[in-house]
């Protein structure tokens, strides 16, 4: 299964785990953080220099609008969608195309109590963190 991930920057390294799990169990991943798509992350810039930023005119630098393609093309690829939380408006953008193109969403994290998204039940497939094992076998293959 080809498999996209969705998420926040700040789950970096969370990400790339999960690609290296869910390619060992024979599924193609794409994830936005390799050096293999272009990167573009804004979490990388000061919190200065990003009270600074507009966000109509951040959508027409070329940098976000490549970004913005590249991340596009790799949902129209994918046939699953992994919702990583806690994340942002973006990956939740991602997740709504992909329940929009007819693909498989799951949602796989954990958010404070108090915390919900009510459109999380578009889903059957919800899981908490500790539940892993329950996401691979989601998606087939082997923990």
């Amino acid at each position: 299964m080809k498999i996209y991930i969705a998420s926040s920057w700040k789950n970096a390294p969370l990400i790339r785990y999960l690609a290296v799990g869910l390619r060992s169990a024979g599924h193609e991943v794409y994830d936005f953080t390799s050096p293999e798509h272009f990167v573009f992350n804004m979490t990388e810039e000061s919190e200065e220099n990003k009270s600074k930023v507009d966000w109509i005119e951040c959508g027409k630098l070329e940098s976000t609008q490549k970004a913005c393609q590249n991340d596009k093309a790799g949902l129209d690829w994918a046939d699953a969608v992994l919702l990583l939380l806690p994340c942002g408006r973006s990956a939740h953008l991602e997740a709504g195309v992909a329940l929009g193109q007819g693909k498989m969403l799951v949602i796989y994290g954990e958010l404070p109590i108090g915390q919900f998204e009510v459109t999380y039940n578009l889903t059957p497939h919800r899981y908490r963190m500790n539940e892993l094992s329950k996401v691979v076998d989601v998606f087939g293959g082997k923990a």
